[in-house]
């Protein structure tokens, strides 16, 4: 197969997978308070995997996996701290001095 088909298969591949998290993001921005629901690993650990997948479109030399996983650990780390802001306001996270931090 042509590399211009497959890097345009990982084009809408990566496009497919950056609009799958658009409506928590979007939800999240309308109503901020529904963020205290969600699971904060989640969202860092996508990060993580999407900064690897940075790595290694980066190393192979793919514009498309570089730009869609550079795009990805964004949204990913906006979800994540969309959530740790609203679970300190809630106080469901905070800092204990004594044994660091606190996950309620």
């Amino acid at each position: 197969m042509c590399n211009t088909y497959i890097e345009l298969i990982g084009i809408i591949a990566g496009l497919t997978n950056l609009l799958s998290s658009a409506p928590q993001l979007i939800d999240n921005l309308r109503n901020p308070n529904r963020a205290s629901g969600q699971n904060a690993s989640r969202n860092a650990l996508q990060c993580l995997g999407n900064g690897m997948w940075l790595f290694y479109g980066v190393s192979i030399g793919s514009l498309a996996m570089t730009t869609f996983s550079t795009l990805g650990s964004v949204m990913a780390a906006v979800l994540f701290w969309q959530v740790v802001r609203c679970k300190r306001r809630e106080g469901l996270i905070g800092w204990n001095v004594r044994w660091g931090l606190r996950l309620s």
